[in-house]
């Protein structure tokens, strides 16, 4: 038995289209649903940035974003395969919980992103550090690609 919906996070690294490649192509082989997200997380922003809100940072990551799924879709039809693409605010992992459920995923499809100390503190670790969060409160599978 394959799979019915597939979601996927993106994000510009190398890893995150490797995922969104291979997700497109288990999308193909089991005709499943397949959603591209690309969250957009300026919380670490408080207040202004050299004079730039977090507000308008958020609308610029927002419209990075855009171009990165519009990648991904290219990659998704290089295998047959016509995402649907949403671009929402929030922290990844809120966003990743929101859409699964939204979309009845059976599959969570994310990049692996090697990140320095500073980041994993940022982030709160690693993806590799929530995929059991993330299965029990999805129900849906967890795949890592590296």
């Amino acid at each position: 038995m394959g799979y019915t919906s597939i979601v996927c996070g993106v994000t510009g690294s190398a890893h995150a289209q490797k995922a969104a490649l291979k997700a497109a192509a288990l999308a193909k082989r089991d005709n499943a649903r397949l959603t591209y997200v690309y969250a957009v997380d300026a919380g670490f922003l408080r207040g202004s940035v050299g004079g730039m809100s977090a507000s308008l940072a958020g609308d610029g990551l927002e419209r990075l974003g855009e171009h990165i799924l519009n990648y991904a879709e290219q990659l998704a039809q290089s295998q047959g395969v016509t995402p649907k693409k949403i671009v929402r605010r929030g922290s990844p992992l809120e966003v990743f919980k929101q859409i699964v459920g939204e979309e009845q995923a059976d599959l969570l499809v994310l990049g692996h992103e090697e990140r320095s100390f500073f980041e994993k503190a940022l982030f709160k670790g690693n993806v590799e550090d929530h995929v059991a969060e993330l299965k029990q409160q999805t129900g849906a599978e967890v795949a890592v690609i590296k």
